[in-house]
């Protein structure tokens, strides 16, 4: 995951200012997200599978989101 997120960093750097970067794939840990805000200046975060995976998915949602 560490080796993504800085592929994903060190790409947003060829990325527009004003283009919403989106980051996508394998996110399962709030502070990924939190380190692509701050680094990358990621604003959209594709997500799906890590909550699907769970009994309640709106649940496992609610927890991630009250960790950023």
């Amino acid at each position: 995951v560490v080796a993504r997120v800085e592929n994903s960093v060190r790409l947003a750097e060829n990325v527009p200012k004003d283009v919403c970067r989106v980051g996508e794939s394998g996110i399962s840990n709030p502070q990924t997200v939190l380190r692509l805000r701050e680094e990358g200046g990621f604003r959209g975060f594709l997500m799906g599978e890590q909550f699907m995976k769970q009994a309640d998915p709106g649940v496992a949602l609610a927890e991630f989101i009250s960790k950023l």
